[in-house]
C-alpha cells in the first residue's frame, strides 16, 4: 500500500511512519521543513498543510493519506485544525479517485459515560482549549464529507504520550463509555498501530475512532 503522512516528522506522524515502513508499505513523507531530516520513507516531500495545491503534488499515487499536522508550537489560534482539514479535503478533491483519509485527531469530540463532549467540559486548561475545541471543529467538519472516505482517529481523554509499543489497544466509536479517562493513556507507538490497521483494513468509514488502552 502507499501511504502519504502529513506532518510526518511530529511526534505521531514520525511513529506512523515507523510503523508504516515495518509492514512494507511504500510511505511518502510530507514535511513543512525538510532540513534535518533523513531519507528513511521512501520519499520527503515538502509542503504547507495550508497550500491545497501543494498537498496534491505531494499525496500523488497514495492510497492512503494519513492527515497528521499539528501545530509546532503552543496553540492558541483554535480554527486551526479545521482550517488545515478544508485545504487536505480541498487537494483530495482535486483527484479523479480520492485516496482514503486517515485523521490524527483530538479527543473534544470524545463523549464520556454520562454523554457530554470533553470539549464542552467547564474549566478547560487554557493551554489546552484551543487543541480541544479546535480538533472537534475539524472533526465537525469532516462528518459534513460524503464524497470522500475518511475516518478520525482520537486519542483519548486519559492522553496520547511516548512509550512501548506493547501492540495491545482498544477501539471504540466516539465514546469511552463508564472508563476513567485516566485508564486510558495510550503510548504513541500503539496509536500508531491502530492507525496502520485502520488504513489496511478500512473497518470505520465516516467515523470517529477512540484509541485506548
Amino acid at each position: 500500500m502507499r501511504l502519504a503522512v502529513i506532518g510526518a516528522a511530529g511526534r505521531i506522524g514520525s511513529r506512523i511512519v515507523k510503523e508504516a515502513l515495518g509492514r512494507g508499505h511504500e510511505v511518502t513523507m510530507v514535511v513543512r521543513n525538510r532540513s534535518g531530516l533523513d531519507g528513511t520513507a521512501d520519499r520527503l516531500v515538502e509542503a504547507d498543510v495550508f497550500d491545497s495545491a501543494a498537498v496534491k503534488a505531494a499525496v500523488a499515487g497514495a492510497d492512503v493519506v494519513v492527515n497528521a499536522a499539528g501545530h509546532a508550537a503552543k496553540l492558541d489560534d483554535a480554527g486551526f485544525y479545521a482550517r488545515a482539514a478544508r485545504s487536505v479535503v480541498s487537494a483530495l478533491r482535486a483527484f479523479d479517485d480520492p485516496p482514503r483519509l486517515i485523521v490524527v485527531g483530538g479527543f473534544g469530540s470524545v463523549r464520556d459515560g454520562a454523554g457530554g463532549q470533553y470539549a464542552d467540559r467547564p474549566n478547560l486548561p487554557a493551554n489546552a482549549a484551543p487543541e480541544i475545541v479546535g480538533q472537534r471543529e475539524a472533526l465537525t467538519y469532516y462528518r459534513t464529507l460524503d464524497d470522500l472516505h475518511w475516518t478520525y482517529v482520537s486519542p483519548p481523554p486519559g492522553g496520547i504520550a511516548p512509550g512501548q509499543r506493547s501492540g495491545k489497544y482498544q477501539l471504540a466509536v466516539d465514546t469511552i463509555g463508564d472508563r476513567e479517562a485516566a485508564s486510558t493513556l495510550i503510548s504513541m507507538e500503539d496509536y500508531a498501530i491502530a492507525v496502520l490497521d485502520e488504513a489496511e483494513r478500512a473497518e470505520h468509514p465516516h467515523a470517529c475512532v477512540v484509541v485506548m488502552r
